[in-house]
């Protein structure tokens, strides 16, 4: 039996939480959206929500685009420039931690240095300088030598993309580091932003922070304590902003022929229930095309 080495596409998490939801200006009511429900219930529901708006949005994206850890096979060729080149399914590409290449699928070897490719906005490049080319039938050979260009190399590889978009464990004002739940994709010298209400504050992270520690030390002391679990990342606003639209669309219970009203005139007939709901996607989803994966 022959089973698949690639991961599935989407890896479906949220793009907010539900304190941002909470915080921005949508005029919802959300305490109301399970009958008879505590607030815990409410919550629940509302973070269900925010999930399938999430979810609608990877299925636009055709990708999810927050950092997540991606294991992909690919058929490429050695270029007469003398290189392997990758083009992931995910981007933007943050880190490649293994890859294993050769002539025959079922007897690949490990790169030993993953330091030495070179990333683009939307491929990874490995010189072949770096690679043992020559091959025999037990694998390539310890001696080197290039690959003949336009040679077929089966390659198998693991690599992290997206934006950073975390949960924070513990974060206590005038300290100069905060605790992630989850390191994925953080990186020494990023500037990342706490979204936390009224105490959202943009940070750096230090130069000494050790790649994939939930230790995160920063370039200056903590202005406000953090809520557990509120969000740190650099994931771009558009993306929040077109969630939190989504959201508040899906929310709505506004009935097929009930009355609305127009910003500057007076109340006016009846309107469709669904196109007022369109509206709210339009514009979210007109936010964020430049970010749509075309294949």
């Amino acid at each position: 039996m022959t089973v698949g080495l690639t991961t599935d596409t989407f890896h479906e998490s949220p793009y907010i939480t539900i304190a941002e939801f909470k915080n921005a200006p949508t005029s919802i009511d959300y305490n109301n959206l399970v009958i008879g429900g505590n607030g815990n219930a409410q919550d629940a529901e509302l973070e269900n929500v925010i999930f399938r708006a999430s979810s609608f949005m990877d299925e636009y994206f055709n990708a999810n685009l927050n950092a997540t850890q991606y294991v992909e096979t690919q058929r490429t060729r050695f270029t007469n420039e003398g290189f392997v080149a990758l083009h992931p399914n995910n981007t933007p590409i943050i880190a490649l931690s293994d890859f294993q290449y050769g002539t025959n699928p079922n007897n690949l070897v490990t790169l030993t240095d993953c330091s030495t490719s070179w990333f683009e906005e939307q491929q990874i490049i490995i010189p072949l300088s770096n690679v043992a080319t020559s091959y025999s039938s037990q694998g390539p050979l310890a001696f080197g030598g290039y690959g003949v260009p336009r040679q077929q190399v089966y390659c198998k590889y693991t690599y992290i993309a997206g934006y950073v978009n975390n949960g924070i464990a513990s974060a206590t004002a005038g300290a100069t580091s905060l605790t992630v739940s989850n390191a994925t994709g953080i990186l020494a010298g990023q500037r990342l932003r706490i979204y936390d209400g009224a105490s959202s504050e943009n940070v750096t992270v230090a130069s000494t922070y050790t790649y994939g520690s939930t230790t995160v030390p920063l370039t200056s002391a903590l202005a406000y304590s953090h809520t557990v679990g509120s969000c740190i990342g650099n994931i771009p606003n558009a993306i929040k902003q077109a969630c939190i639209l989504i959201t508040t669309a899906f929310l709505k219970a506004r009935g097929d022929s009930s009355m609305t009203m127009q910003i500057t005139t007076a109340p006016s007939a009846t309107s469709d229930g669904a196109s007022r709901y369109g509206t709210d996607i339009k514009l979210a989803l007109d936010i964020v095309d430049k970010f749509r994966r075309i294949r």
